[in-house]
């Protein structure tokens, strides 16, 4: 007899409409399909299986007991009636597993709308079920409560691996539940899973293609070059290239011959994974592609308690083939933030392609060692460091905890290239700009600042002087999408960019000129990389570093380092080219980054395996996050201007039915969107429909406003 024939035994109807349209039973049988299917990919071991498919048959048990029912407004918390329900009548049921696993099978049931919470938390929502102001199945949840105090001795019974297991079948099991329980299309979602031969052909035909639309014609020589790294054996590979050589290139032959379950593309900045997306999606079916870019999970900020997802959530859980986003959402669901249960599954056998690595933080190395440390044997996926500026310091981390990791750096490519005639100042970057007044109405000049305050100052500048002859334009981190998207259309006939980091790594752009401030090595030598991209040898300065107005946001001790290594680096690159790049003298200053980086190491360390038992969910205030990623935390925001239209587009998503038109409503809304720091979402309002931000100081055309004394 079936687990749920013992269910309708027990007298509970699975008849009764518990998703809108649909039956318990259905519901069940839905999940039960889809997580057999996700399973079977990774290839779980029988138990584990039919441990996920009990899970599907009574994570919802609590919704069939008498006192919840869809159409009621305040309902028990039908997760916590589920587990108390379950733990009385198990032994009816007749379950043929383990005493232990039983109960660690009512704790997900109590967990499957939340983070999974570590004791003293757990016993702290069983607290407020028993107080909610509606009329329960049980009015004490004392089987939860002496789960609650059980849950820790239970877990630490068990081997790390059995528990990385139990939460990725949780994980199986809810993302099962959010398909069935959205109306989302079973195939179209299974298919992110597979690797069709399809799929395969549209990577290979956009690598050539899109080779051609960048220079007019395919290198074969680069390509049978990329191919061979690409196809190399060892699981783990870091590779050294010039900017403007093929990364992308590289790491699309690496995606097609792996053929990874899931394929993750981390980019440094958010404004990055958009460019991303946008060439991704035009070799790729829409479908295979998403991308991802909150700060932090939307649990982390939760105020209360919720038991059903959002319209938006689902996007959040790293269902597609192929999913672009930041470090951050790499490294919190391996430190175990939010739900991470959800998404962690998707990290078995995939593809880790971590682009332009040496802006990492110290702290993002540290979290970096340690979810390799702890998920490699068991989780089985391959990495592929790339970067234009490769650190001899994080290469030598790295190694110490991938020690099979090949090393490819292109010192020939290096060597050949000479694009850079570079002179410094010491003056500011708005004096200069008034010395080269004749240059700026002549030549395609760059010039990038270390500030979005100082950009927007510049710009502002530079339109009064020179707007009524000169395209001018800013870019920068701070600006809705629609509108960053708008001035990127126009960029190939800008006379003057004035940009920030972003044009670091996100803008595939080259110019005459680059005007730039004092920033560290690897920051300036990816902005040299903007400048004769893709031409021949210098032969007049085309690069000039100035002094920095403040030492924001890299600090003094960096830039000064920087400062006393310049000179020696102009001259090198003078004798050698950019194969002066890889002089492992310019980069000693990284070592005050090791002591670091071990650090932080410990201590998530300790919070992981001794604390979170490798299974509770990280629940840290934001500052302690910040410390963990070593930057300051950043939310997407909703600027006021654009807020009307964002509710609109939410009121649609609620009532789409086909996916297709959900994901294009969902990409409208985030049209809308802005990557907003701490001080501003401290002066904003939320958005309880929107579940975000409310930014007012926000101008079209300026972003988000940081010049100081705008009107």
């Amino acid at each position: 007899m079936s687990i749920l024939d013992k269910i309708r035994e027990r007298g509970l109807d699975l008849s009764k409409e518990t998703h809108p349209g649909k039956s318990y039973e259905e519901h069940a049988k839905e999940c039960r399909e889809i997580a057999k299917e996700i399973m079977g990919v990774y290839n779980y071991p029988k138990e584990l299986i039919e441990l996920a498919l009990l899970l599907c048959d009574v994570h919802d048990i609590g919704k069939l007991l008498h006192t919840w029912h869809i159409a009621q407004k305040r309902r028990p918390l039908h997760s916590i009636e589920g587990a108390e329900w379950f733990m009385y009548m198990n032994e009816y049921i007749g379950l043929n597993i383990d005493q232990a696993y039983q109960e660690l099978t009512a704790y997900m049931i109590a967990s499957h709308h939340s983070p999974l919470y570590v004791p003293a938390k757990f016993m702290d929502i069983v607290s407020r079920a028993e107080k909610v102001s509606t009329k329960r199945y049980f009015t004490e949840y004392r089987k939860c409560k002496r789960l609650a105090s059980e849950i820790n001795r239970l877990l630490s019974s068990l081997d790390k691996e059995i528990r990385y297991n139990l939460a990725d079948v949780l994980g199986v099991v809810k993302m099962a539940d959010l398909i069935s329980a959205k109306g989302l299309p079973k195939n179209e979602i299974l298919a992110n899973y597979l690797w069709s031969k399809e799929l395969e052909d549209d990577v290979k035909k956009g690598i050539l293609e899109r080779a051609r639309s960048k220079r007019g014609v395919f290198d074969q020589t680069k390509f049978e070059k990329q191919m061979t790294i690409a196809s190399s054996e060892e699981n783990h590979l870091l590779v050294a290239a010039p900017t403007g050589w093929g990364k992308t290139a590289l790491a699309l032959l690496r995606m097609a011959l792996r053929k990874p379950v899931k394929v993750f593309y981390i980019l440094p900045t958010i404004t990055a994974i958009k460019d991303f997306y946008e060439n991704f999606t035009k070799i790729l079916d829409k479908r295979y592609v998403g991308e991802y870019f909150y700060f932090a999970d939307v649990e982390l900020l939760k105020k209360n308690y919720v038991e059903e997802e959002h319209p938006l959530d689902i996007y959040r859980y790293f269902i597609p083939k192929i999913t672009i986003t930041t470090i951050d959402q790499l490294l919190l669901t391996t430190l175990q933030a939010g739900k991470y249960y959800i998404r962690r599954i998707n990290l078995r056998n995939s593809l880790i392609i971590v682009d332009e690595f040496h802006l990492l933080t110290p702290e993002m190395v540290a979290c970096t060692r340690v979810f390799l440390k702890n998920l490699l044997k068991n989780y089985n996926f391959s990495c592929l460091f790339m970067s234009a500026t490769p650190s001899p310091i994080y290469e030598e981390l790295l190694g110490e905890v991938l020690p099979q990791m090949k090393i490819t750096v292109l010192c020939d490519e290096y060597s050949r290239l000479r694009r850079h005639k570079i002179t410094a100042y010491d003056y500011s970057v708005e004096e200069l700009i008034s010395e080269k007044e004749d240059s700026l109405k002549r030549r395609r000049t760059l010039i990038i600042v270390n500030t979005v305050g100082e950009a927007q100052h510049l710009y502002t500048i530079l339109k009064e002087k020179l707007g009524s002859t000169r395209r001018i334009m800013l870019i920068h981190g701070d600006f809705a999408y629609k509108d960053r998207m708008r001035k990127e259309e126009q960029i190939e006939s800008t006379d003057i960019l004035i940009s920030t980091q972003v044009a670091e790594v996100s803008l595939d752009i080259s110019f005459d000129n680059l005007i730039t401030e004092l920033a560290p090595m690897p920051s300036l030598i990816q902005r040299f990389g903007r400048v004769n991209r893709y031409g021949e040898t210098a032969v007049e300065t085309n690069v000039y570093v100035c002094k920095p107005k403040s030492y924001e946001p890299y600090g003094l001790i960096i830039l000064e380092e920087t400062r006393k290594a310049l000179p020696s680096l102009i001259s090198e690159i003078e004798r050698s080219g950019e194969a002066a790049y890889l002089n492992k003298e310019f980069w000693q200053y990284e070592q005050i980054y090791k002591e670091k980086v071990m650090e932080v190491e410990d201590k998530i360390s300790k919070k992981l395996n001794d604390f979170m038992l490798n299974f509770f969910s990280l629940l840290a205030q934001e500052e302690e996050i910040s410390r963990f990623l070593g930057r300051e935390e950043t939310w997407l925001a909703i600027p006021e201007t654009y807020l009307d239209e964002a509710l609109t587009l939410l009121q649609k998503l609620k009532n789409a039915n086909r996916y297709e038109e959900r994901m294009n409503i969902y990409a409208q809304i985030k049209e809308n969107l802005v990557p907003a720091s701490r001080a501003d979402v401290r002066g904003a309002e939320w958005n309880d429909e929107l579940r975000l931000w409310v930014i007012k100081n926000y101008d079209r055309d300026l972003g988000i406003i940081r010049v100081k004394n705008y009107p």
